[in-house]
């Protein structure tokens, strides 16, 4: 028996809309029926508009003010975006049932808020479920009431119960992600494929769907230290005006500077090391390739609280500066030892996949078979 799953992400970055695709493709290679949907398009279209573009903005232009209000809203209900959320369940409560919904997934806290709303609101029946896409409790899940609540790690738990999500209901499978960073192809196939050579080091260095940090200086940085058989390989994602400024000012020899690529499971297939920001979904991507990984502190708030799990657990190292950044890499990539045990502690951690556990899970609840 197949079941139709709804799974509501939230157009403000890549990595939840990556969360929802993992899902989507596992539920549908076992058999269920899966649609994916914006959240935001409930809310009238000026206000969608004003949350995703403004998100976008601060993150991008303002980090340090998208930091500070992400302190406030730690503290404080965020009333507004709540608010805005709630009203929405009339029409979220119409979409379910005109889909036939048999479970709702939110891999964010504003569809999470909106299922929250609509049960207490219009009584609704099906079951929700709630995906944690960073190494934190973020704010407002503590007003949101789900079925199961996934969450990345087991140690993990107590934060989360801290912020009144009971613990029975809190279920440690991890992100997850797509099949494709579950598994990792010999690095010379991966080179072959992707036209690099097989011999020197190859550095990759990404800062989230949406180019936000120092790239440009730790480009410059990386560039200058790099042999001449090394590879560096910048990719900037959607934010086509940094691209520009690297190719530029900034001399990567016969390296490489890509704006968007769906290749990104080949490239840290075919590299040494990845230096990236802290975002949930990018890190895990990583983790799951048995990458070594540079963390660049770019955005305070939720990727400063993943970077500092990501470090305390020595899953990866950071430092404070451009050049900073660059000498660490260098003396990484000097060390052949460390980083091969460095990926052998990555393999015996991130061996399984969270997205085939959750749907197992989720069909268990639902007493369906994961076929």
């Amino acid at each position: 028996m197949s079941v139709q799953i709804l799974i509501l992400t939230c157009n403000t970055g890549g990595g939840h809309n990556a969360t929802a695709a993992a899902l989507q493709e596992q539920f549908r290679r076992c058999g269920h029926e899966c649609t994916v949907l914006d959240c935001l398009e409930f809310l009238p279209p000026a206000k969608a508009r004003l949350i995703s573009e403004g998100h976008v903005l601060l993150y991008r232009k303002a980090p340090k003010l998208f930091g500070l209000g992400y302190k406030f809203e730690e503290n404080h209900v965020p009333r507004y975006l709540r608010r805005q959320c709630e009203a929405c369940a009339g029409d979220l409560h119409d979409t379910i049932a005109q889909l036939k919904c048999d479970a709702v997934i939110s891999v964010h806290v504003f569809p999470a808020i909106m299922m929250t709303a609509a049960v207490r609101q219009y009584r609704l029946s099906v079951p929700g479920y709630f995906i944690a896409t960073d190494y934190t409790c973020s704010p407002g899940v503590s007003c949101t009431e789900q079925e199961l609540y996934f969450i990345p790690h087991p140690s993990l738990e107590e934060e989360f119960i801290r912020c009144g999500i009971p613990a029975d209901r809190l279920v440690p499978t991890g992100i997850p992600v797509r099949e494709v960073f579950c598994h990792t192809r010999p690095q010379a196939e991966a080179r072959r494929a992707l036209g690099l050579p097989e011999t020197g080091r190859v550095v990759i260095l990404t800062c989230g769907s949406m180019g936000a940090g120092p790239m440009e200086e730790i480009t410059r940085a990386l560039a200058a230290r790099l042999t001449p058989v090394d590879r560096l390989v910048v990719i900037c994602g959607t934010n086509q005006k940094l691209r520009e400024r690297i190719l530029k000012n900034c001399d990567v020899g016969r390296g490489r500077v890509l704006g968007f690529t769906n290749r990104m499971d080949e490239y840290m297939d075919a590299a040494d090391l990845i230096l990236t920001k802290g975002g949930g979904l990018t890190t895990t991507e990583v983790l799951h390739k048995h990458l070594p990984m540079v963390l660049v502190n770019v955005i305070p708030g939720l990727e400063e609280r993943n970077l500092r799990f990501m470090i305390s657990r020595g899953y990866a190292k950071t430092a404070d500066t451009p050049e900073a950044l660059a000498e660490l890499t260098m003396s990484l990539l000097d060390d052949p030892e460390t980083l091969a045990q460095w990926r052998e502690k990555l393999c015996q951690d991130f061996a399984g996949s969270a997205a085939v556990d959750i749907c197992q899970e989720i069909c268990e609840d639902l007493g369906v078979p994961t076929l």
